[in-house]
């Protein structure tokens, strides 16, 4: 099917078609971790703890996590643009929903529609990406599209905040609001209709876990995620209690952003031929940001420094494991992509939910600290 699909389309239309996953990716994704630059904002408006404020992320991945391998195992044989398209539009209503939310349920039902749509648009995605290219190509079209997942996992928080602070952070999900509906007008004009050839069976899904390989995967990447997104959520909050004034906070965020995005371009140059050493340097280089920026709360220029060397360490961190994980020898791709996602996407619901309650029961500065235990429980890789 994959050569039938690539043969219909001239390269440029291969590319666009990629393209328009890539920049779906970067839209859900993006909507899912806008809270963590604004979550005071939430937690005021709704009169919540910061802690309760943090479901704004577990809500999501929560229900993203179970909408990743559910839309393998219940799509069946329907044309993959047809579903692609339908999950770009639950995006778009979650968006819409979170601007006008009266109450907190509301803006929590919001986030779990946006959960079910940017789960499997990721997992679906990336199937979808290697349909449209010769096989060949295969891995470049799933690069891209994981390429839009990493760009909004490190721009988006800084946008967020930057939009927040001259409108409200409502205004931050109009924005997003705007982007899914250019990412869902562009799927529309540019994806060609993807029949299915097969479709997932849960079995597929327990072939791939009993490879020793991916059950290492699967352990590096809950402990990696988890740890990064249970102090991540609660970033803003730490920096505020540091000190830092609140327009160096969104310059801080945005060169967070940008050394991130500049890191994943770095790491990508060195994963062919020193995958094991780059995910090493990238993990030690996550925890010491987490040891240390409790301790130096009265120091901004150094906590500053610590924030940046972090960026460097997420910016390769998730392209690390997904190389990895993608490496594994198996028949079950479309399970593995999907499991990827699953794995992710219940680290970080676990990870923010932790974090939410260690916060509101021992501080911010001990959710720091245990985030970095989290990193040095796992297994080494071997």
């Amino acid at each position: 099917m994959q050569h039938l699909i690539s043969r219909e389309l001239s390269p440029d239309r291969q590319r666009l078609a990629v393209l328009s996953l890539a920049f779906g990716s970067f839209a859900s994704v993006t909507t899912e971790f806008l809270p963590v630059g604004i979550l005071p904002d939430i937690s005021r408006t709704f009169s919540v703890s910061s802690g309760a404020a943090g479901l704004t992320m577990t809500v999501p991945g929560m229900m993203a996590a179970l909408s990743a391998p559910g839309v393998m195992l219940f799509a069946g044989r329907t044309d993959r643009r047809r579903i692609i398209l339908w999950l770009s539009l639950i995006l778009l209503a979650g968006c819409l929903i979170a601007t006008m939310a009266p109450t907190f349920a509301v803006m929590l039902l919001s986030r779990a529609l946006v959960g079910i749509s940017l789960g499997a648009f990721w997992a679906m995605g990336l199937s979808v990406a290697v349909e449209l290219v010769a096989k060949q190509k295969a891995h470049k079209a799933a690069a891209a599209v994981f390429a839009g997942v990493t760009a909004a996992m490190i721009l988006g928080v800084p946008m967020g905040s930057l939009v927040a602070e001259y409108s409200s952070w409502r205004g931050a999900f109009v924005a997003a609001a705007i982007i899914a509906i250019a990412a869902l007008l562009m799927q529309w004009r540019m994806l060609p209709a993807v029949p299915a050839e097969s479709h997932v069976r849960l079995t597929d899904f327990k072939a791939f876990v009993r490879l020793p390989e991916a059950r290492k995967s699967i352990v590096m990447i809950t402990a990696v995620f988890a740890a990064h997104f249970a102090a991540y959520t609660y970033l803003t909050p730490l920096i505020h209690e540091a000190g830092i004034p609140s327009a160096a906070v969104t310059v801080l965020l945005l060169a967070y952003g940008a050394i991130g995005f500049a890191s994943n371009l770095v790491a990508s140059r060195f994963l062919e031929n020193n995958l094991k050493a780059t995910l090493f340097a990238s993990k030690v280089s996550l925890a010491i940001p987490f040891l240390l920026l409790p301790v130096l709360l009265i120091f901004p220029k150094f906590e500053t420094v610590l924030i940046l060397l972090w960026a460097i360490a997420w910016g390769a961190l998730p392209l690390c494991l997904n190389t990895w994980h993608r490496s594994i020898e198996t028949e079950h791709s479309e399970a593995a992509a999907a499991m990827f996602t699953f794995t992710a996407q219940v680290a970080i619901a676990v990870g923010s939910s932790l974090g939410g309650a260690i916060v509101d029961h021992f501080g911010l500065r001990a959710n720091f600290w245990m985030s970095a235990f989290y990193l040095a429980t796992h297994r080494k890789v071997e």
